[in-house]
């Protein structure tokens, strides 16, 4: 991926540990600044759900980032093209001639005959 893409999973990853802190130590980091905590605060259930909501926020966020380079063209099994690997988009004709030679590689499925169905 891309160096922003990195750099943006990377912050994203910070953010989450962050949050992580902010639960466990948030009114003691507060304390510490000289400001109260804040109103969520005072309810453990309501601290949990923002946090949550925070943490799960963030991995959506995270999950885009590492699939917006993610594209491949794949046939049983076979993969046409990469654009992780080769960093662009496919050419058409490239991608039907590996296609045909993919179908061309694809052995036929034998249908058993009676004799073997019998024994």
């Amino acid at each position: 991926p891309p160096a922003w893409v990195q750099y943006s999973l990377r912050a994203v990853r910070v953010s989450q540990a962050g949050v992580g802190v902010f639960f466990f130590f948030g009114e003691q980091l507060l304390a510490a600044m000289g400001r109260q905590p804040f109103e969520f605060m005072q309810e453990t259930p309501m601290n949990l759900a923002v946090h949550i909501g925070f943490l799960y926020g963030f991995n959506v966020i995270a999950d885009m980032l590492k699939s917006i380079n993610a594209f491949e063209v794949v046939y049983n099994g076979h993969v046409l093209h990469s654009k992780l690997s080769s960093g662009a988009f496919p050419d058409a004709g490239q991608l039907t001639k590996k296609l045909k030679a993919a179908l061309k590689d694809k052995k036929p499925t034998q249908r058993p005959t009676k004799d073997a169905v019998a024994s």
